[in-house]
């Protein structure tokens, strides 16, 4: 089994990818706990439970109400990062799941992440957004996802009587070990057998 670790060293996209969204969600964190950490001091608030319950919860909300808008907060806006459904439908009800790690911002998002990467699937996906079924990539990958899946949907209309699966595999081979490439959701392949994503 070929996980994101495998690949990471010469995945030089792939480290771009993740160095994006870090940086997206610290700006997120920021946007959220300085306003919050104001208002909580100018009304007196020092409990630490308190405090850790609401700044949890507002940077939760304030990271996923616009994502289930837009799909991008503030932090993915800056970056030109979107997340959308891996099967084309709508985010609004998905990313309230994928974003459950930012409750627990101390501690969950490095979880979720060393899980996405150490499992086979997507390198591209933290284990929440597979749990989701969403992911998040560059605008300009959103759109070519979109006519995959328009392709997608002509090709399986015009398939024979057996409603034969539509082959997802492309013959062409991985220019590194020489592995099948398999297509993925974004219009992307990646190799069966190193993982690399070309």
């Amino acid at each position: 089994m070929v996980s994101g670790f495998d690949i990471w060293g010469h995945d030089a996209n792939l480290r771009k990818h993740w160095k994006n969204r870090a940086l997206a969600f610290i700006i997120d964190a920021i946007i959220s706990f300085v306003p919050v950490s104001i208002v909580l001091y100018l009304l007196d608030i020092t409990e630490i439970l308190q405090i850790g319950i609401i700044a949890s919860t507002a940077f939760y909300l304030i990271s996923s109400i616009p994502e289930s808008l837009t799909g991008s907060s503030i932090g993915k806006q800056i970056f030109h990062l979107q997340v959308h459904a891996v099967d084309g439908g709508a985010v609004a009800g998905k990313v309230y799941v994928r974003n459950i790690s930012r409750l627990f911002w101390f501690m969950l998002p490095p979880l979720d992440f060393t899980l996405g990467m150490a499992t086979r699937g997507d390198p591209r996906q933290k284990m929440l957004d597979r749990v989701a079924g969403t992911k998040v990539v560059h605008r300009e990958e959103k759109e070519k996802h979109a006519q995959y899946l328009e392709e997608l949907a002509k090709s399986q209309e015009t398939s024979d009587i057996d409603k034969k699966p539509v082959l997802q595999v492309n013959e062409d081979l991985c220019h590194e070990c020489g592995g099948k490439l398999i297509l993925l959701a974004d219009d992307k392949l990646q190799c069966e057998k190193c993982g690399l994503i070309q």
